[in-house]
C-alpha cells in the first residue's frame, strides 16, 4: 500500500510529502520553535489543539454531540407520547372488558326474559297456575265444610277461583294447540 495515500479509515489525511507521518505543520517548523514547543507545554498544548485536523475532529464531536441530544429528546417526545398511547389504550381495554362484562350479563337476562315469555313457557305457566287456583278453590270448599266461612262469602270465593281455573286451563290448552299447529306448518 502506497504510505502517501490516506486509509479510508484515517482521520488524518496523510500530505504529500517526503517524510511519511510527518503533519504538514510540524514539518514547516523550525528546529528552534520544535525545541520551543518541547520545552513549554502550554505552548505544545496551543499548537496541537490549532491543528486543522484536531479542529476539524473537535467540530465533528460537536456536531455529533448536538445531533445526539436533539435524537434523545425526540426520543424523550416519543416516550411520552407512547406513554399516553399506552395508558389511553389501557383505559380503552378496561372499557371494554366492563362494556364485555354488562353485555354478557345483558345477554343472559335476555335469554332468561326470552325463555319466561315463550310460548311454551306461557303455556307451562298457565297450566300451574290453573292447578294452583284449583288447590286454592277446593281450599275454600274444605273451609265451608268445615263452617269456617258462611254461604254468601264462600259462594263468592269459590266462584271466583273456579272461573279463574277453567279460565287458565282454557288459555293454556288453547296456546298448546296452537303451538302444535304452528309446529306442524314448521315453524
Amino acid at each position: 500500500m502506497d504510505p502517501t495515500v490516506s486509509s479510508p479509515h484515517s482521520y488524518f489525511p496523510l500530505s504529500h510529502t517526503s517524510q511519511v507521518g510527518v503533519l504538514p505543520e510540524v514539518a514547516s517548523l523550525s528546529r528552534e520553535d520544535l525545541e520551543d514547543l518541547l520545552s513549554c507545554e502550554d505552548k505544545l498544548t496551543e499548537f496541537v489543539t490549532g491543528l486543522p485536523q484536531l479542529v476539524a475532529l473537535k467540530n465533528q464531536c460537536d456536531q455529533l454531540s448536538t445531533q445526539n441530544e436533539n435524537l434523545a429528546k425526540a426520543t424523550l417526545e416519543r416516550s411520552n407520547d407512547y406513554e399516553r398511547a399506552r395508558d389511553a389504550t389501557i383505559q380503552k381495554v378496561e372499557e371494554l372488558t366492563a362494556l364485555r362484562g354488562s353485555f354478557e350479563e345483558m345477554t343472559i337476562k335476555q335469554q332468561k326474559s326470552s325463555e319466561k315469555l315463550a310460548p311454551a313457557s306461557i303455556q307451562e305457566s298457565l297450566l300451574i297456575y290453573a292447578v294452583q287456583s284449583e288447590e286454592e278453590s277446593e281450599k275454600i270448599a274444605d273451609d265451608f265444610l268445615q263452617k269456617q266461612i258462611d254461604v254468601d262469602s264462600f259462594l263468592g270465593k269459590y266462584l271466583e277461583k273456579r272461573i279463574e281455573t277453567h279460565l287458565r286451563k282454557f288459555k293454556g290448552e288453547r296456546l298448546g294447540s296452537q303451538l302444535r299447529e304452528l309446529q306442524k306448518a314448521g315453524f
